[in-house]
């Protein structure tokens, strides 16, 4: 019988599960290759167990489980985060684990009595608060808003292993690959990338607070195992680094242009100013809102040195998806950076004055021209155009 369980270390397991049945992560973010669910065994003098699953995913994982220990002897649950695809089992291993204690951080207690009704003690632990084991020692390192408030990760010295919940996690399933050296890395890669930009982009000065914290310990980190995505165990400095940079402040010199178009006009608008930029040496990554996945814009903009919106006017507001992006980048708090528009109407108008003043609302620098168009460009316009290219190019340079 094929083990449904990967070692680590001495005595540590992964039992997580692989989730190929949701289509949408918090029913917002596509998940072509599915996403895993990592909960981790910790067998000694006492045994641990490091995050649950998804709710519908419990007997699965308790089977894993019931392949190494029974789980009614498990100690303590330790719960790194309290959202409901951390913790949606534990309904499930508290009717079992009678005796188990819930190990988190005090911000978290009132979440999971909010959350769910389980009659088991509770230790609230501070930040660096240690838990023996037996041969092993935990150490809980709090880690707020990576990327919610109650969150820690939690650190096994003898092992040099991190258990890093939310933070150096990624969207795929794994499929029994479950470490950096039996993965596709290339994959990994963008699933890890997407997975930061749709899920932590509005918490990076967090993640930038937490790699520092870590890097202060001095964590001899040999391992990272985070709560969705791959194990590192080849490379774990790989994935702190891509961290590291995707959230860093300094943004990245191209320009992402995000538009919408109901008729063609705008759309020739966006080729005309993607044509200006690739002629004076930009980069540029664009997206049609019509066709292009929300969650691939929200990646493909969080990093640009420069974003221009264009949009048509549609009921005297910008045209709905690119509207619904424009909501995405207010709520995600992108950091400020240049913005340009370019848009079209046929009567009345109205888009590009609401994004207008979104921007200076958010305290971002709006370049000129604003390129305003009814239906075709004039050769005025078209030249208006090419000066908005420039403008992106000197910010860029």
């Amino acid at each position: 019988m094929k083990q449904l369980y990967r070692k680590l270390a001495s005595d540590v397991y992964y039992v997580g599960v692989d989730d190929h049945h949701t289509e949408l992560f918090e029913n917002l973010w596509k998940l072509p290759y599915g996403v895993s669910y990592n909960s981790y065994l910790i067998v000694d003098e006492k045994i641990a167990l490091v995050e649950t699953v998804k709710g519908p995913w419990a007997d699965e994982w308790l089977d894993n489980i019931r392949e190494l220990v029974n789980p009614a002897k498990i100690d303590y649950i330790i719960l790194n985060h309290m959202e409901p695809d951390h913790t949606g089992a534990l309904p499930d291993i508290a009717r079992i684990a009678k005796n188990a204690t819930l190990i988190y951080t005090p911000r978290a207690s009132d979440m999971r009595k909010s959350f769910y009704d389980v009659d088991l003690n509770e230790k609230k632990v501070e930040d660096l608060e240690e838990l023996s084991l037996g041969k092993k020692t935990l150490k809980f390192v709090h880690i707020p808003f990576v990327h919610w408030p109650e969150t820690m990760a939690t650190w096994i010295a003898e092992d040099g292993i991190l258990f890093g919940c939310d933070a150096f996690g990624a969207f795929g399933a794994l499929n029994g690959k479950h470490f950096d050296d039996e993965a596709n890395m290339e994959l990994v890669e963008r699933e890890s990338r997407r997975y930061v930009s749709v899920i932590i982009t509005s918490y990076f000065k967090f993640v930038q607070n937490a790699i520092k914290k870590v890097k202060d310990l001095g964590l001899n980190i040999k391992i990272i195992a985070p709560s969705h995505g791959i194990i590192y165990r080849k490379n774990p400095n790989w994935i702190v680094s891509k961290y590291d940079e995707w959230s860093s402040p300094k943004l990245d010199k191209y320009c992402a242009i995000v538009y919408g178009t109901m008729y063609g006009y705008t759309h020739r608008l966006a080729m005309k100013l993607k044509k200006e930029l690739l002629n004076l040496g930009v980069e540029v990554k664009i997206d049609n809102v019509s066709y292009s996945d929300i969650g691939d814009i929200i990646t493909n903009t969080v990093r640009a040195g420069v974003i221009v919106i264009g949009a048509p006017t549609y009921d005297a507001f910008p045209f709905p998806r690119v509207w619904t992006y424009v909501n995405e980048l207010q709520g995600k708090r992108f950091a400020p950076r240049p913005v340009g528009f370019f848009g079209t109407f046929g009567w009345g108008g109205g888009a590009l004055e609401k994004l207008q003043k979104m921007a200076e609302e958010m305290k971002w620098e709006v370049l000129e021209p604003i390129v305003k168009v009814r239906g075709r460009p004039s050769k005025e316009e078209t030249e208006m155009v090419k000066r908005l290219a420039e403008a992106i190019a000197s910010k860029l340079s």
